[in-house]
Order: structure tokens, then C-alpha cells, then sequence
């Protein structure tokens, strides 16, 4: 019984040993994408080494660009469609990392970045294929629009437009398309297999709560002022609504500090999920929040967060805009009054303008709309929160300008009052009517 049970230990410790040493490969080859990423490359596995008893011990990493197609794609004689374009050039630039036993690690034995072919810029290298994927927050936004009966190509701008342009969404519509058809196969069993992912990793981090980790925590205390409260992906096959809370960080990245599954969409059900957040984020409070507008949503938020600033959420009013109006031409000038940063005077001559030209004196959604439009029109939002955060020398002078010009005037504004805190002033030389500054960077006295 001992030998079976030794048996047993080593095999399991095996096992062990052999899933770190796929992780730390997983690791490695992740790095180099990473960086022929940086580079503007894309990068793929090549050859696999093993040993005696089928361990990987040696990987090479290759440009995406090494080798040339066979012969044999030349010489077809029928075709049903034409051929792909040739892409590989015989590129020589890789990298090969070798498992060392002494240390029990990977390491680089061999590296050249030695392309024969151009690189790309980097803000395109995103579309490459190995570089390009759908992050789970743009999944389910596309999974969401789908349902609301958006088509693909109208998904594919919004998304973009939502990640500054199309240059940085960092996939195609191809993608898309399959990454629906990979959601659409989902089968039975995912709610089982996320409650014990979850289990797993509360061993491993004692201070996981429910969706909330340790990394969403110190998102959430670092980048949590204003929360899109999503509750708008409604009912699936689960029968349960999915509710987002989710921030923009630092690099303007969307990031996900909490999910939960709820049966109902009641105000006391909200109050709950709202009360659950706070607890799991060590009681932090959000300055602003950002739903739908939802009446059950509005009360909860209301009754947890009583000074917290509410929001309504741009895109779900330039959809009921289009389905209330029906005037693309309306959706498009509402959409300009809204996000246009004007004076309060100007905003409502504006509006006046706007509903004289398409006769919507007596339409009872855009009085409501204007009733709210502190809830959503630029215009009253800045008096509210406009004060950037100071970031020069010269605090006074960088607040009075925070004060007196608009947020977009002054963003313009902002570079040269950088440049004139950077500067020390040597000398005044005053003559009859003027006066004469000599100014050098700090540091360099002797370059006036």
C-alpha cells in the first residue's frame, strides 16, 4: 500500500511540476508577443523540443514572417478561390528559451531581432492576427447590441468610436462575426464552471469577494469616481440579469471592478447589489454614476448614495433619441447639444432652436429629456465638476485658467502655462515702458 501511495505522491507532483512548466512557457511566449506587439510584428510558435519522457524542454518563438509558403500552393492547377497573399519573406528574427533544471526556469538562449522585412507602426500592429481579440467588456457590449437588434457593422463603429477611432479597437469585423458564433456554442454548465473558477481562486486570494479580486479592488480605489452602472444586458438563457460595474483608468482603458447575476431588476434588489459593491470595495463611495436611466435604478442609487452625482449615459440616450424621434437628422443635432461644451445661456437658445426646427413642441419625451438636462447636457454638468486636476508649479495661475476658460479651451491652454512653469527667471531689465525677462529652463542657467 505504500509503494502505491509513494506511487500516487509522485505522480501527482509530476503532474505538478509539469503544469508549472507549461505556465512558465505559456509566460514566455506571452512576453514575446507582447513585444513584437511593441515592435509592430506579430509572432508565432515554431518548433517544439522534447525529451525522453515527452517533457517540452525547448521552444522557439519566430516572426510571423519566417519561412516561405511550399512549393506545392504554386503549382495547383484548380483552384476554387484565389490564393491568400504571400506574406512570409524568410525572416531569420526569433527567440528561443530552454528550461534549465538547476534553476527550474526558462530562460533566453538565443535572441535576434534581425527583420528583413518592414515593420509596422505601432498603432496599427494591433491588427495583426496574433495580436488581435476582443477584450470580455467588448464582448459583452457586441452581445448585448446584438440582442437590442444592432447589426454587426453598426456594433463594429460604435465599439470604435467608443475606443477613439478604428486604429485602436485592435480587431476586425471578421472577428466578430466568429466571436459570436463561438458565444452562441456556449453549452450548459458555464454558471457551474465560473463558481468553481471562483472557488479555486479564493484559495489562492483570501481577499477575492464574489467578481471582485484583489486587482479590481485597487482598481476600484485608484480609478472608482465615476461608475457606469450597466444593468442593460437583460435576460439570457440564464435567466438572470447581468449588471456591469465598470471605470476608465489611467490609459483611458475600459476596466471591470464587479459583476453579479441578479433574478429581478427591483429597486430592492438594486439596493442590495449597491450596498453588496460598497462592502466588497471596503466602503469607498463613487463622486458620479452613470446608468440608463431606469426608474428601479435611480431610487437605489438615491437611496445608498444620497450625494453621489447621477448621470444618464450617453448612448442609451442617443438610442431612445432615434427610436422616439425617428430623425436621423434630430439624433445627430441632439447628440452635438449634448456632448458641445456651452455656455448655459447658449445651450438653451440652442435647444429652443432645435425643437422649433423639427416641430417637437408637444412631444412629451424630448419635455422630459429637458426636464433632465442636468442629467446629461454638458453645458450643466461642467458647472457641477470642471475643475481639472492641477498639475504644474504655478497652482494659482493653472486654477483661475481652469476657472475662467471652458474644459476644451483650456486642455488648448494647458501646454504653454506647462512650458512657463518649467522656466526660471534670471534677471528683469526694466525700460521706460517695458521690461525685459531673461528666462532659462531649471537646471540650465547658462542657456538663457
Amino acid at each position: 500500500m505504500s509503494d502505491i501511495f509513494m506511487d500516487t505522491e509522485m505522480d501527482e507532483q509530476y503532474q505538478e511540476d509539469d503544469d508549472i512548466n507549461q505556465q512558465e512557457e505559456l509566460l514566455a511566449f506571452d512576453f514575446y508577443l507582447k513585444y513584437s506587439k511593441s515592435k509592430g510584428f506579430s509572432a508565432r510558435k515554431s518548433k517544439t523540443f522534447k525529451n525522453s519522457i515527452g517533457e517540452i524542454y525547448k521552444q522557439k518563438f519566430i516572426c510571423h514572417r519566417q519561412g516561405f509558403r511550399e512549393l506545392k500552393y504554386y503549382t495547383m492547377k484548380k483552384r476554387k478561390k484565389e490564393p491568400r497573399l504571400e506574406i512570409r519573406t524568410g525572416c531569420e528574427a526569433r527567440m528561443d528559451v530552454k528550461f534549465v533544471h538547476e534553476t527550474g526556469r526558462w530562460h533566453i538562449f538565443y535572441f535576434s531581432d534581425e527583420h528583413n522585412h518592414d515593420l509596422l507602426d505601432t498603432q496599427f500592429s494591433a491588427m495583426l492576427p496574433a495580436h488581435r481579440k476582443m477584450t470580455e467588456v467588448d464582448i459583452m457590449q457586441m452581445m448585448n447590441m446584438l440582442k437590442s437588434g444592432i447589426s454587426t457593422s453598426q456594433m463594429f463603429g460604435l465599439l470604435a468610436s467608443q475606443a477613439g477611432g478604428y486604429e485602436f479597437i485592435g480587431y476586425g469585423r471578421r472577428d466578430m462575426y466568429n466571436e459570436i458564433d463561438r458565444q452562441r456554442r456556449q453549452v450548459p454548465g458555464d454558471a457551474a464552471r465560473v463558481l468553481k473558477k471562483l472557488e479555486d481562486m479564493r484559495l489562492k486570494d483570501l481577499q477575492l469577494y464574489f467578481k471582485s479580486d484583489r486587482i479590481s479592488q485597487l482598481d476600484y480605489q485608484l480609478f472608482g469616481d465615476v461608475i457606469p452602472f450597466d444593468a442593460t444586458y437583460k435576460k439570457n438563457k440564464y435567466s438572470c440579469s447581468l449588471v456591469i460595474f465598470s471605470g476608465v483608468n489611467h490609459h483611458n482603458q475600459i476596466i471591470v471592478f464587479a459583476a453579479a447575476l441578479i433574478v429581478d431588476e427591483t429597486t430592492d434588489t438594486y439596493i442590495w447589489l449597491l450596498r453588496q459593491l460598497m462592502f466588497a470595495m471596503k466602503g469607498k463611495t463613487p463622486t458620479s454614476i452613470i446608468t440608463d436611466g431606469a426608474m428601479t435604478i435611480r431610487n437605489a442609487v438615491r437611496d445608498v448614495f444620497s450625494e453621489v452625482i447621477y448621470r444618464l449615459c450617453v448612448w442609451h440616450l442617443i438610442r431612445n433619441a432615434t427610436s422616439n424621434v425617428g430623425n436621423p437628422l434630430f439624433t445627430s443635432k441632439f447628440r452635438k447639444i449634448m456632448l458641445r461644451d456651452y455656455e448655459i445661456p447658449v445651450f438653451k437658445r440652442k435647444w429652443v432652436q432645435l425643437i422649433e426646427k423639427f416641430g417637437l413642441e408637444d412631444k412629451p419625451w424630448v419635455n422630459n429629456m429637458y426636464e433632465e438636462k442636468h442629467m446629461w447636457a454638458t453645458a450643466y454638468i461642467r458647472v457641477v465638476a470642471r475643475v481639472p486636476v492641477m498639475q504644474t508649479c504655478i497652482e494659482l495661475l493653472e486654477r483661475f485658467a481652469a476657472e475662467v476658460y471652458t474644459h476644451e479651451i483650456f486642455l488648448l491652454f494647458w501646454p504653454f502655462l506647462s512650458i512657463v512653469g518649467s522656466m526660471r527667471v534670471l534677471n528683469i531689465v526694466n525700460n521706460n515702458d517695458c521690461s525685459k525677462y531673461i528666462v532659462c529652463k531649471h537646471g540650465r542657467s547658462d542657456f538663457p
